[in-house]
């Protein structure tokens, strides 16, 4: 069985998720099932090259989340085509299309969940290409 979703690399970004079919708006793309990484080990992950793989899982707690299934290699775009939502209860991470998505195309999201939210310095500070 092919899957929906693969990786390719991107000149500029290096990997990133891309689909074998199209999506339409408010589709889900993946869920994902969450590994939470408690708030005694937050200091010590946030000093690892992981560290741009985690999401926020509760910003108040300090505890982070690495998406498994290809969740945490979805690129970052200021205008992204796909979302994602944390369930917290469930601890899982779903990502659907904001609008059509075509065959071929990389799905993106925008790091802090908001569409138009530009993070210039997120890139600058680890010395990578800054491109939206």
């Amino acid at each position: 069985m092919k899957s929906t979703l693969y990786i390719k690399k991107d000149k500029r970004k290096g990997r990133g998720v891309f689909c074998n079919r199209s999506f339409l708006k408010d589709e889900i793309i993946e869920e994902c099932p969450l590994l939470i990484i408690p708030a005694d080990e937050y200091k010590r992950m946030a000093a690892t090259n992981l560290a741009d793989y985690f999401f926020n899982f509760n910003k108040e707690q300090k505890t982070l989340a690495l998406a498994l299934g290809f969740g945490s290699l979805y690129n970052h775009a200021c205008l992204p085509n796909a979302c994602y939502s944390i369930d917290t209860v469930t601890q899982t991470i779903t990502f659907y299309a904001l609008d059509f998505i075509d065959k071929g195309k990389e799905m993106c999201i925008n790091y802090s969940g908001k569409s138009g939210q530009d993070f210039k310095e997120w890139f600058t500070a680890r010395n990578i290409e800054y491109c939206h």
